[in-house]
């Protein structure tokens, strides 16, 4: 009972808000942070609300270096936008993506051989999948902030947070 009235009520707050219709185009900045590869990646994105309730997002990051590793990605998700109120949303969200990662390559001297050795650079290319959770709030109908976290399922499956802003026209 009490969870078909918690129900109703999102069902009524995404029936009257007003902010974000079908149409409105939004983009933005954000800080990632990969607890896996301990690793922040600045980043980029552009959003469309398809409906009132779904919008496309594409964006991408570039990921810092760290342990001779780096990496860049860009992704396409779709957000299942439920209106809180005016100016604030949650949003599921779930998508894919492309991710090239860089390993550095090494040269040094195995003292216990006494030979010089030498490893080339490695990249790899990866497709990606993604699911996660979003919280936007929106201080001014053309500004607002995010926050969210998703769970990237690829050869090495990881959890990233983001925050940022977004301009929204």
């Amino acid at each position: 009972r009490k969870l078909m009235m918690i129900v109703v009520a999102l069902m009524m707050a995404t029936i009257s808000a007003n902010a974000q219709q079908a149409g409105d185009f939004s983009v933005g900045a954000n800080a990632s942070y990969s607890f896996k590869t301990k690793s922040f990646a600045p980043g980029i994105r552009v959003q469309f609300n398809i409906l009132r309730m779904l919008r496309a997002e594409i964006g991408g990051d570039l990921w810092t270096k760290k342990d001779n590793w780096q990496a860049y990605d860009a992704f396409f998700n779709l957000h299942l936008l439920i209106h809180v109120s005016e100016k604030f949303k949650i949003y599921p969200l779930a998508g894919v993506g492309y991710i090239n990662t860089k390993e550095d390559g090494k040269d040094y001297n195995d003292e216990v051989y006494n030979v010089h050795v030498n490893v080339p650079e490695k990249s790899r290319d990866n497709a990606f999948g993604n699911a996660g959770l979003g919280l936007q709030l929106n201080f001014t109908p053309h500004f607002g902030a995010f926050v969210e976290g998703k769970y990237q399922f690829k050869d090495n499956d990881q959890f990233c947070a983001s925050f940022g802003l977004v301009y929204i026209f």
